[in-house]
């Protein structure tokens, strides 16, 4: 009877220390970026591929191949350009 008693106790205990526990799928998902959101972006953000994903998803334009290569030739490359004048940290 005093082990039943124990496993009891040990199933609500570990029961009420997972239930403070938050999970990663309860995360909402981003929400996408404009490309004047996206400008005012720190420059640590703005070239992560999160932040890349999140500005392809804001603007229906720049889901095309062609869109995107307009867009990166027209303003992501002269922004990178600008924010890393000696190139990019490594």
């Amino acid at each position: 009877m005093r082990t039943y008693r124990l496993l009891v106790m040990m199933v609500l205990v570990f029961g009420l220390v997972g239930c403070g526990v938050k999970s990663d799928s309860a995360k909402t998902p981003p929400t996408p970026l404009t490309v004047a959101e996206w400008k005012l972006l720190p420059v640590e953000q703005k070239y992560e591929p999160d932040a890349i994903e999140r500005l392809k998803q804001g603007d229906p334009a720049l889901e095309t191949p062609e869109g995107w290569d307009a867009f990166n030739r027209a303003t992501l490359l002269p922004s990178r350009k600008k924010d890393f004048p000696n190139g990019p940290k490594r």
